[in-house]
């Protein structure tokens, strides 16, 4: 923060030297003499905005509103507004004349709050024309002027005022809040995003409780859409909570999420997980694919929102309970992976993904127990189901996984020993088309059976990559078509199988290293084609 403060001097100082006055103000100033951080360094001068676009010409300058721009210098932002006097308001928050001025007295006075009105230039000397240090002295928060007017011209200020005692602990002078009680409604009129800056600076301070009191007692907190009801709920029978809580609380008694009011939240994506489970599951009782699949701090959370909603029970202790008793927490601890799947089935991976989800269910619903030959039997089972009871593994190699054929394969590289690769064919009693993997006649050299092998781990190395990337690009897209509500249920698995074929397709196109695969498909499907 000094730091920052010190920038903020020199950037004075730059002004002073180009013939223009400059003072550092606000919030910077205030929290200075309160010897507490602050968020944003906000400077008023004498310069226009273009003339300090034209001094700062090597620096990013963008314009923030009437009157302001906004510096970018040495790693810091900068708040800069010109000199103004006698501003008139068209209507809530919009001026229809700004009349620059060249006096710092003249800024002061428009100001919104004393504590917000007293200037500090590069030496640190103050400038206080409305008594601002004595009210900071006394914990005291007061407009500058007649407060009602201060209010109609700009509803948001009554926010400033309630940002200040949740930051700060400070109290709203009486005149000030009587003034706030009789122009609260106009806060209604405000658009929400110029709210949520304030609210959110609200909902984290760290005298909220004070602040809360004050929003319900004004009236204020029935001009606030969505977050009305927790303002009164938690004013009625107040507990500490966690803002994210507060908020999905908010969206739950709503009966929806609420994407622009989440940017209150500082993990929006997991607010929206726990608003859309909390309003699924109002009582609680999660299955246990909803348990493996959200986890357990997302259960209880969502389970939490609905208590204090009084949509259910606590049911904390059942739920930990539940989770506990499944047969597996986390992919991890499945016994058959994916990536087992992926080297059984060797580059025929068109079910893969319903095979690998259905089993997972069923090992969740305890079905099938989590065993790596009982897995694996049942893989082979639906592999036939789909392929045709030719398709059968090959039984030399029984139970061994991916990582031990990886790791078996690389010992054999560094001590030039021959070694074969499980593969899936075609059964001998029912000759019909082998894949590329089937079994060869092997090379009477050692060395060419070696390199045959280690091409055969690059290709299936190949294969794995493109199924990992088509993976992620076919379920990044049935999630976004999931939440805009087109897909759902037995379509997904139908949309899922034609975007796969369709990022196959174009991968293999664009890739050259990728193309050998797609060539070595067409000619498998020509040969599947010709038995046919």
């Amino acid at each position: 923060m000094t730091e920052h403060l010190e920038r903020g001097k020199e950037i004075l100082k730059i002004l002073i030297n180009n013939g223009c006055e400059a003072y550092l103000i606000g919030e910077a100033v205030c929290n200075t003499i309160l010897n507490l951080p602050f968020q944003e360094v906000e400077v008023t001068t004498s310069a226009t905005p273009d003339m300090v676009k034209g001094i700062f010409n090597e620096h990013k300058v963008e314009d923030e509103a009437d009157g302001y721009v906004r510096l970018y210098y040495l790693g810091y932002q900068f708040l800069i507004g010109t000199f103004k006097k006698g501003i008139k308001y068209r209507d809530n928050r919009r001026p229809l004349r700004i009349h620059y001025s060249k006096s710092l007295h003249d800024d002061l006075s428009t100001r919104d709050y004393t504590i917000n009105a007293i200037a500090m230039s590069p030496a640190g000397k103050l400038t206080d024309a409305y008594r601002g240090f004595e009210d900071i002295q006394r914990k005291k928060i007061k407009t500058i002027g007649n407060p009602k007017v201060r209010f109609v011209e700009e509803p948001l200020r009554m926010l400033v005022a309630l940002r200040f005692v949740s930051e700060l602990g400070f109290k709203i002078e009486n005149r000030t809040f009587r003034a706030m009680k009789r122009k609260g409604k106009l806060l209604a009129k405000l658009e929400v995003g110029a709210m949520l800056k304030e609210l959110k600076r609200i909902l984290h301070g760290k005298y909220f409780k004070k602040a809360l009191k004050l929003i319900v007692e004004s009236g204020i907190f029935k001009r606030i859409p969505i977050l009305k009801h927790e303002f009164k709920r938690l004013y009625n029978r107040y507990r500490a909570e966690s803002v994210d809580t507060f908020l999905a609380c908010s969206f739950v008694k709503a009966g929806s999420f609420h994407e622009e009011w989440a940017e209150i939240s500082s993990d929006p994506e997991r607010l929206f997980e726990v608003v859309k489970l909390a309003l699924r599951k109002p009582k609680g009782n999660f299955s246990p694919q909803e348990l493996f699949f959200n986890g357990l701090e997302l259960c209880i959370e969502a389970n939490q929102v609905n208590r204090l909603l009084k949509k259910s029970r606590k049911r904390e202790k059942q739920i930990r309970k539940a989770f506990t008793m499944l047969p597996i927490q986390s992919l991890d601890q499945l016994t058959f992976s994916e990536n087992d799947l992926r080297f059984l089935t060797r580059g025929y991976d068109t079910f893969n993904n319903q095979i690998f989800e259905t089993m997972l269910l069923k090992v969740l619903n305890k079905e099938l127990q989590n065993n790596y030959h009982d897995l694996k039997d049942y893989v082979v089972s639906s592999l036939q189901g789909y392929y045709g009871e030719s398709f059968v593994v090959d039984t030399n190699v029984e139970g061994e996984t991916y990582e031990e054929a990886s790791q078996e394969i690389e010992a054999g590289i560094e001590e030039s020993q021959t070694y074969r690769i499980p593969e899936v064919r075609p059964a001998a009693t029912n000759p019909v088309y082998y894949n590329e993997y089937a079994e060869s006649p092997k090379p009477n050299n050692k060395y060419e059976d070696l390199e045959e092998k280690i091409r055969k781990l690059e290709r299936q190395n190949l294969e794995m990559k493109l199924d990992r990337d088509v993976d992620n690009l076919v379920v990044q897209n049935l999630e976004m078509l999931k939440d805009m509500n087109y897909i759902d249920g037995p379509e997904k698995i139908m949309l899922s199988r034609e975007l796969k074929e369709v990022y196959r397709d174009l991968i293999t196109k664009v890739d050259p290293k990728l193309r050998t695969l797609k060539n070595n498909k067409e000619r498998n499907d020509s040969k599947y084609e010709k038995e046919d």
